[in-house]
């Protein structure tokens, strides 16, 4: 697949035990940094009515600071991630990225609808369960804002250092597409299989796109605007008002 910048970093420098040295370092990171952040969100949310969705943030806040002792670590920067200066071209590039997304995600859903209808309803309602637990008391701005956030983090750890250190492992484009796509589809198996094909699915799209742009900021703004409207839609199914 041909980049739009070829002066971009690149980690070729990475051995390939390097690379799943920090692969499972990440893993490792996400295991962590999700009990972390439950236990210290529960504690908090007993006492002092901390919203749930807030445990995103201090799990983010923990993977935040894991991969930067891991970039430091190889003596890189968040820029070989592709954390790259914004552009006005990556507005475009994002309502490409969520064209794409929802015109695969609606394959997927009539697949699965045609396949076994009840999934589809099960999935939904799942869903629905995770966003009163999540957010039950925060207005769609607010959402909106630590979705940004939320976006931010699994970009640079699912398209950022999976992608870039699965490139040290495979040659081509699917190689490192599939293997940071399926790990971060694993990632949300508290969604059930339907949920965990479908972030698969759109990591798949993401990951190719961000290969191509090499910049991690529409992948960051689709994810984030992917998350806001499905929590919005999710309540609204669940007739819970804004």
């Amino acid at each position: 697949m041909s980049t739009s910048d070829s002066a971009s970093p690149r980690v070729s420098s990475l051995t390939p035990w390097q690379a799943i040295t920090d692969i499972l370092l990440a893993l490792l990171l996400t295991v962590l940094g999700g009990l972390s952040a439950a236990w210290l969100g529960g504690l908090l949310a007993g006492r002092f009515e901390f919203p749930m969705l807030a445990i995103l943030l201090v799990q983010g806040l923990i993977f935040l600071v894991g991969l930067q002792l891991i970039l430091h670590w190889r003596g890189q920067s968040w820029r070989h991630l592709g954390l790259r200066p914004i552009r006005l071209q990556d507005l475009g590039r994002t309502l490409v990225a969520l064209l794409l997304v929802f015109l695969a995600n609606a394959v997927f859903v009539s697949l699965v609808f045609w396949i076994e209808p009840g999934q589809i309803e099960g999935h939904e309602q799942n869903l629905t369960d995770i966003a009163s637990l999540l957010a039950l008391d925060l207005t769609l701005p607010t959402i909106g804002l630590m979705m940004l956030f939320v976006g931010f983090y699994e970009e640079v750890l699912a398209r950022g250092l999976l992608l870039q250190r699965a490139r040290s492992l495979f040659a081509g484009t699917w190689g490192p597409v599939l293997l940071s796509s399926v790990l971060f589809g694993l990632g949300h198996l508290y969604q059930g299989w339907v949920g965990t094909l479908q972030t698969t699915l759109m990591g798949i799209v993401l990951s190719c796109l961000t290969l191509r742009w090499q910049t991690l900021w529409p992948a960051i703004f689709a994810h984030a605007i992917i998350n806001t409207a499905s929590f919005g839609l999710v309540r609204q199914l669940g007739n819970s008002p804004w």
